[in-house]
């Protein structure tokens, strides 16, 4: 009995201790279940924190706020401080967004070009771009110089440029030209005809290459077009030449031409008044103020005279031509003036003769505002036909006495024009020019003595890289006899630049 009572004794106890023990493991089970639902609402909570914080920097209005909204920063720290994340790293303010010619730009500033101080300007014919500049500017007719492309892993950029321009050209009296508006083209035989022709002589190709340099910014330009002999095709040259900061050399405008004063017209020949010749120079350009330079240039020497068979130019000396150049915001002024020395040799050993030649020129642009423009050229001189405009080759340098000596012929001339631009696409030219000669009576009764050009258009350009334009011209050629005859034209142009 003993035993029985000791065991019954032992279980109760043990039944005791089991009693005992169940409520206290329920409480700590029911404690570490009320833990875990703590710790998961704390993680809920900070994630609804993290969602609403990148919610609020998706949503900012400006990509440089990198702080999110008060309401986010409460939530993300409204968690308990046992449960919550270590802030995360501010996003880094974005950059601010490039502005469209950011490559452009970038390019330009490799490059270390400068703008032209002048006043921006358009042209259809476009004889800007292919000029020469103080320090290699950039022209006001491309300030951003776009286009170029920047040669991987060097500092030279490149640029394939020019336009497709096609001319629908009807002459209700032939001209004599049937390209271009040439005054003293125009024949004198029988009554001309009407005559219409569709031309695309005047598309241009132009390669252009710049690099900074220790001398100076470096600009290598070669332009072609398509005019040829006359007859076909072929390539035209304009422009060949290199220039490494004010030191020129190569083919192109006479340091004499002022390319900014030429009149915007659909014709590529322009007023006979003005100085317009291309030839192979050196020149070195100075400034001596703000906006202001020199230049000295020594041009190819060529004798243009009516000579015989046996007759050949000669040329002692390279032309020198000195131009003072002033501009600014509102426009420029151009002064320039050329000394050459001209004459002949006949093949026989027997006459010959050599004389000095010279010719002054004034020019330059006025921009009254935003709508209205003027540009204008005055050219007076003695044996320097070859510099002007409408009597360049027609020999009349000088004419020949009845001894063989030489008689300088006396040139004057000038032309204006005047731009209004009816809109952002729309502008209107006006355009007048003149031009004489004197020769003392010496010349045949055929010869050119004046001529007079005048022209008037409309050209829209509803985008940079498109024009289209139509021109009215007129012409009145006089020789030395005193006959006259005059011509017209109407002609329409579409052009398309390949970089604008």
């Amino acid at each position: 009995m003993i035993h029985s009572s000791g065991r019954s004794l032992t279980l109760a106890c043990a039944a005791v201790s089991v009693a005992a023990a169940l409520p206290a493991r329920a409480q700590d089970n029911a404690q570490d279940v009320a833990a875990l639902r703590g710790e998961v609402a704390d993680l809920k909570a900070t994630v609804e924190a993290l969602k609403a914080e990148i919610a609020a920097m998706r949503q900012a209005p400006s990509a440089s706020s990198s702080s999110p909204p008060p309401e986010a920063q409460a939530q993300a720290y409204a968690a308990p401080a046992s449960r919550t994340p270590a802030a995360p790293p501010e996003t880094p303010a974005a950059p601010p967004a490039p502005p469209a010619n950011a490559q452009v730009a970038s390019a330009a500033g490799s490059l270390g070009v400068t703008a032209s101080p002048l006043p921006g300007r358009d042209t259809i014919g476009d004889r800007i771009t292919g000029a020469s500049r103080p320090d290699n500017q950039s022209p006001p007719n491309d300030p951003d110089l776009k286009g170029f492309i920047q040669i991987p892993g060097t500092e030279t950029a490149v640029r394939i440029g020019g336009f497709a321009k096609v001319d629908l050209i009807y002459d209700p009296r032939f001209v004599g030209d049937r390209d271009e508006f040439a005054v003293p083209s125009i024949p004198f035989g029988s009554k001309a005809r009407n005559r219409a022709d569709v031309s695309a002589r005047a598309t241009r190709f132009s390669l252009e290459i710049r690099r900074p340099s220790s001398l100076g910014n470096l600009r290598f330009y070669v332009e072609n077009d398509f005019y040829g002999d006359g007859t076909d095709y072929s390539f035209h040259l304009n422009h060949a030449y290199g220039q490494v900061g004010n030191t020129y050399g190569g083919y192109g405008y006479s340091a004499l031409v002022d390319a900014d004063a030429l009149p915007d017209t659909l014709d590529n020949w322009g007023p006979g008044g003005a100085i317009f010749l291309r030839t192979a120079s050196v020149r070195q350009s100075f400034k001596v103020a703000r906006n202001t330079h020199l230049t000295l240039s020594l041009e190819q020497p060529d004798t243009d005279l009516l000579l015989a068979d046996n007759q050949t130019g000669a040329e002692t000396m390279p032309d020198v031509v000195l131009v003072g150049r002033y501009e600014d915001a509102k426009g420029h002024l151009q002064v320039g003036g050329v000394v050459r020395r001209i004459g002949y040799r006949s093949e026989d050993g027997g006459t010959k003769d050599d004389a000095l030649g010279f010719a002054v020129s004034a020019s330059g642009s006025f921009s009254l505002d935003d709508a209205n423009a003027l540009s204008a050229g005055a050219l007076w001189g003695k044996g320097a036909a070859h510099y002007v405009n409408d009597i360049n080759g027609l020999g009349l340098d000088a004419a020949f006495r009845s001894d063989g000596s030489l008689r300088l012929v006396e040139h004057t001339g000038g032309y204006g024009a005047y731009t209004h631009n009816w809109s952002s696409a729309f502008r209107t030219n006006l355009v007048a020019g003149i031009l004489g000669v004197s020769d003392g009576g010496l010349l045949p009764g055929d010869a050119f003595s004046e001529s007079r050009y005048g022209a008037l258009n409309l050209i829209w350009s509803p985008v940079s890289s498109f024009s289209v334009g139509i021109e009215g011209l007129y012409g009145r050629l006089k020789r030395q006899d005193g006959s006259t005859r005059d011509a017209s034209r109407i002609q329409a142009s579409v052009k398309y630049d390949f970089v604008r």
